[in-house]
């Protein structure tokens, strides 16, 4: 998983080639005012149990829409218009599901990421 962690998740290609921006770190006053006019309380529902974690499909859609939706919180796709839009990838929307909802996970993306760019500067 630290490999897909390395991957930067502020944009997202969709399926025609646009490149959307994302926000993969909640932020809960966005949240709220993206829930004026789009359902999130779902995808904030998990069940832990046996040390595993679930995570629904509709949970990673979402995840990732909410994402989007707080990188560009006045002009945006509606939710159908985006999953039209989006080739859909359940390991992407998990690992910006975990960087929305785990701060653990945040840090170890961050570190990772600067990591990876520092060597790259390195080899420069």
């Amino acid at each position: 998983m630290i490999d897909e962690m390395l991957k930067d998740y502020s944009e997202l290609e969709l399926s025609d080639g646009e490149t959307v921006k994302l926000e993969p770190k909640l932020n809960l006053k966005k949240l709220m005012m993206i829930n004026r006019d789009f359902n999130t309380n779902d995808f904030a529902k998990m069940s832990v149990g046996n040390e595993q974690m679930d995570i629904s499909v509709m949970q990673g859609a979402k995840a990732v829409y909410v994402a989007y939706r707080q990188a560009n919180m006045n002009d945006y796709m509606s939710f159908d218009e985006f999953i039209d839009r989006w080739d859909f990838d359940m390991e992407e929307a998990t690992v910006i599901y975990n960087l929305m909802m785990f701060k653990k996970a945040q840090n170890e993306y961050q570190k990772a990421f600067e990591k990876a760019n520092k060597e790259k500067k390195l080899q420069k």
